[in-house]
């Protein structure tokens, strides 16, 4: 990340916004700052009696003044929950009104109070930006001169005379340090702000918003950070052969944002998509210019060699005075290339460009993963509608058809048949409807929506289980070794998933008469296992979780929502003998509140 140069200082910069909780904290650290100098400085005295060499008696009790002012400030500030801007701005008149005092009656700028003139430049540093502590400096040189010009003068106070040549360095070396200490301050709120941003920026990226909620918040935060009009995004597919724009732009004078998203055609993506050197990661155009006017690489150096051009259709598009271009590659096939318009806030260009790659290299792979994530979900939904359209062909609509046939026999052979074997054949027909009925209400069951409160987990797959056996008749057991849990919605959400795919699974495939579901704690992550005494898989012998993926068996849905979850799953089956499944899941337990 690139220090600031001079230069850059008077346009707009990017900078930590105003924080109250900031105020009050500098405010404590000047106040212990202030205390521990004028204490520091009392003991030296006393000390050293030598100095100051001249008003002694008068500099001990401005001195001593001094200290109690500070001690003072620090216990107010101790209990204090907040401070004012106009309160800042009166202490630190203070800071440079004392030395003034306490120097003007001892030796003027040769005094050792001189020190204090600093300590009120750090302070405005620390309280504000470059610009106050210049100007801090130039009133503090401002009055060191003053204060030799009346010495000079013939005014004798605390029995002075000096040079005014003394005087005037001093003032000198005043705004030497006024502009080093504010250079210095600087480029640390700097480095603040961009990893604040940074922060920010990177906290966008949710799963629950999608990826165009995602996006538009990214961007969005994007184009507040510097100050654009106008923002394009444009997503590559080099296996699909597509390309997608997403623009957003700030209307009018409220600042209210619009994204757009559209394809692109071979002729609009050239555009956008034009040739660029292979280390080039990043560029910058200025002035209108088809031409850039600097490039970097993935580490923000400047690179030399040939330049990467816009179209004259681009730039017949949207005129500008300043374009920043960042690239960013997900994968070998899928990369991003970002348009910055016209910005306003963040240094010189070059600064600009090294902290527009800064922030999408931190975002890129938080809003990649969120379209990853939707796509398995979107993925695990196709699975399972598909695998609901299976279910019904495969079960109830063959066993209506049965039904409708058994029915239609019944009717035409009834003249044949005896009322016993009429009634026995009714009574099937009966149990076969029932059994039908009874796997309906299990699909459905799995069809609703499974959210449970992450507080109550452990009480809903109780009673998930309880109405599991209830309605199959299977011998379904509940077992917990952990106390009060409280998972992230997401984990609570997809461990309930799990349990109700796996039951459905048993009571449809396995002919078990008993499954036995626990969750506990084992090696400091959560373990759930199900555990029935069916027939088991058609492979056996115990497979982890990539090698149920590399040999594609095993429960797909399962296998999918483990994954979601960071989890790992694992099956132990024989022939016969039933199957065993565990799933261990990274523990996240939050905090609860009462």
């Amino acid at each position: 990340m690139a220090v600031p140069a001079v230069s850059s200082f008077l346009g707009r910069r990017l900078a930590l916004g105003p924080n109250l909780s900031d105020l009050i904290e500098n405010e404590r650290i000047l106040a212990t700052a202030r205390a521990v100098l004028a204490i520091g400085f009392l003991v030296a005295v006393y000390l050293d009696p030598s100095e100051p060499s001249r008003g002694a008696n008068l500099a001990n009790i401005l001195l001593l003044l001094y200290c109690g002012y500070s001690v003072l400030l620090f216990a107010i500030l101790l209990f204090e929950i907040e401070v004012t801007p106009r309160f800042t701005v009166a202490v630190h008149g203070a800071d440079v009104l004392w030395p003034a005092v306490i120097s003007l009656f001892t030796d003027g700028p040769n005094s050792p109070f001189f020190l204090f003139f600093i300590f009120a430049i750090l302070a405005a540093a620390l309280r504000w930006d470059v610009r106050e502590a210049i100007f801090t400096a130039l009133l503090a040189a401002t009055t060191v001169v003053a204060e030799g010009i009346a010495l000079s003068a013939g005014t004798n106070l605390g029995g002075a005379r000096f040079d005014l040549d003394r005087f005037i360095m001093r003032g000198v070396y005043l705004m030497m340090f006024g502009c080093l200490i504010g250079y210095l301050a600087k480029s640390e709120k700097r480095r603040r702000a961009e990893a604040l941003s940074i922060s920010r920026l990177s906290a966008k990226a949710s799963v629950e918003a999608g990826l165009k909620g995602t996006l538009l918040a990214v961007l969005q935060e994007l184009l507040g950070l510097f100050g654009s009009r106008e923002l394009r995004l444009v997503i590559s597919d080099a296996e699909a052969d597509q390309a997608h724009l997403w623009r957003i732009d700030a209307l009018g004078k409220t600042g209210e944002v619009v994204l757009t998203q559209r394809p692109l055609d071979t002729s609009e993506s050239r555009k956008y998509l034009f040739a660029i050197p292979g280390d080039c990661a990043g560029a910058v155009w200025r002035g209108g210019n088809i031409t850039c006017a600097l490039m970097v690489d993935n580490n923000a150096a400047r690179i030399r060699g040939p330049k990467c051009c816009l179209s004259a259709e681009f730039l017949a598009e949207r005129p500008f005075h300043l374009l920043l271009m960042t690239t960013v590659w997900a994968t070998s096939d899928v990369s991003a290339r970002l348009f910055v318009f016209d910005p306003k806030v963040g240094g010189r260009p070059e600064t600009q460009l090294r902290f527009l790659r800064n922030l999408v290299n931190q975002a890129a792979p938080g809003v990649y993963n969120v379209y990853l994530l939707r796509r398995l979900r979107s993925r695990a939904s196709a699975v399972e509608r598909a695998r609901v359209a299976r279910d019904l062909h495969d079960g109830a609509i063959q066993s209506l058809h049965a039904i409708g046939f058994r029915l239609y026999a019944l009717r035409t052979q009834k003249k044949e048949m005896d009322s016993r074997e009429q009634d026995q054949e009714l009574l099937d027909i009966q149990q076969l409807v029932q059994k039908e009925a009874q796997n309906i209400r299990m699909l459905i069951q799995q069809l609703k929506p499974v959210d449970p409160d992450p507080r109550h987990l452990i009480e809903f797959l109780t009673a998930m289980i309880e109405r599991y056996r209830y309605d199959t008749g299977i011998a379904a057991k509940f077992v917990c070794d952990v106390g009060s849990i409280v998972p992230p919605a997401r984990v609570s959400r997809e461990v309930a998933r799990i349990v109700q795919e796996a039951l459905a699974n048993v009571q449809k495939h396995s002919m078990a008469h008993n499954v036995v579901v626990k969750f506990g704690l084992q090696n400091g992550s959560w373990l759930l296992t199900i555990d029935d005494d069916g027939r088991g898989f058609e492979f056996c012998g115990r497979f982890s979780h990539s090698e149920l993926e590399n040999a594609r068996r095993g429960p797909v849905l399962i296998k999918e929502r483990v994954r979601s979850i960071g989890g790992e799953l694992s099956i132990d089956t024989r022939p016969g003998q039933g199957a065993r499944l565990e799933i261990r899941i990274p523990r996240q337990d939050k905090p609860i509140i009462a």
